[in-house]
């Protein structure tokens, strides 16, 4: 009887351990990582390589939206994501590049939950929609 006790009060604490760490496990898998988006809101980026969203330790998000370099934070909790808020440069671009920039970063604030299948990562927003879909640029 006692060790039965023991046996379940090991296994209560194996799963506290891990309900405890899936925050920053969810963190490890992005961490240093680095995406170029392939697709926004339902349409194809093509040609745009300079786009880019790098995730940093602690929590932190820069990158490159085509024209102006941002930066910002986000935090993860199993499979839910915030982003922002976030900061950029002031540089201005051709109208067409200006509107692509907004909607990355308008997609990327809208995000809730994520989904990282290897090399790909997909971004949905909060009625469960693909927002955004990237690949990895620096595959591990």
């Amino acid at each position: 009887m006692v060790h039965s006790r023991f046996a379940i009060l090991a296994v209560i604490a194996a799963l506290v351990s891990v309900a405890l760490s899936t925050g920053s496990k969810a963190a490890a898998t992005l961490a240093g990582s680095e995406w170029r988006p392939i697709e926004v809101e339902g349409a194809a980026i093509e040609g745009a390589p300079e786009v880019f969203l790098q995730f940093r330790g602690e929590g932190k998000v820069t990158g490159h939206g085509g024209c102006n370099r941002f930066f910002g934070s986000f935090t993860l909790d199993g499979d839910r994501i915030e982003f922002g808020p976030f900061g950029a440069t002031r540089k201005a671009c051709p109208q067409p590049v200006m509107d692509r920039e907004r909607e990355f970063f308008d997609t990327l604030e809208k995000t809730t939950t994520f989904v990282r299948d290897r090399i790909r990562l997909s971004l949905f927003d909060s009625a469960c929609n693909v927002a955004m879909k990237l690949i990895q640029t620096d595959p591990d």
